[in-house]
């Protein structure tokens, strides 16, 4: 098995694990209709350095909550893997990339993450809480030191609940 599906696994075994006692990593009750969500996306690396791409993108459905558990980031490929601050990686929402509309995250703005194979962000467990059409992004930039070109890759999942709206508040 990949070390993509590997920690990708790990992750979604923790979620499960929390699904169990119907709370969140920080204590934020589950109701039962939660559904799990895993997101995956990546990005070749073609742009060069200092060039933001864009990994994933989740867009909330229309009067649905969603909350993301957790993320996890990497970087698959023939070049060099990336050394710890070799890329920055960016979570917001309603941001399009190139724009500057939406938000930032609460600690995810330009965040350098520690690579090689996948990781769990740094800030695991996270609690992330979105709903009705709010659309989520996970964005990385290389920096220096690394793998670039169309076989080289940045990755990202978020790992989550959503379920509709209507009696369980967020």
């Amino acid at each position: 098995m990949s070390a993509t599906i590997e920690g990708l696994a790990a992750v979604q075994r923790e979620a499960l694990d929390w699904a169990t006692s119907r709370r969140s990593p920080f204590g934020l009750p589950i109701p039962r209709v939660a559904l799990p969500v895993t997101v995956f996306g990546s990005a070749a690396l073609t742009a060069g350095y200092n060039t933001q791409v864009l990994l994933l993108t989740f867009q909330a459905k229309a009067n649905w909550f969603f909350l993301a558990t957790g993320i996890v980031l990497g970087f698959a490929g023939a070049g060099n893997a990336p050394l710890p601050g070799d890329v920055r990686y960016i979570i917001d929402v309603d941001r399009p990339l190139g724009e500057t509309t939406g938000y930032v995250e609460k600690n995810y703005n330009n965040v350098p993450f520690p690579l090689g194979a996948l990781q769990i962000g740094p800030q695991w467990p996270v609690e992330f809480r979105h709903r009705n059409l709010e659309t989520v992004r996970i964005k990385g930039t290389p920096l220096t030191n690394m793998g670039i070109g169309a076989a080289n890759f940045l990755t990202a999942a978020l790992v989550g609940w959503e379920w509709p709206e209507g009696g369980f508040e967020l």
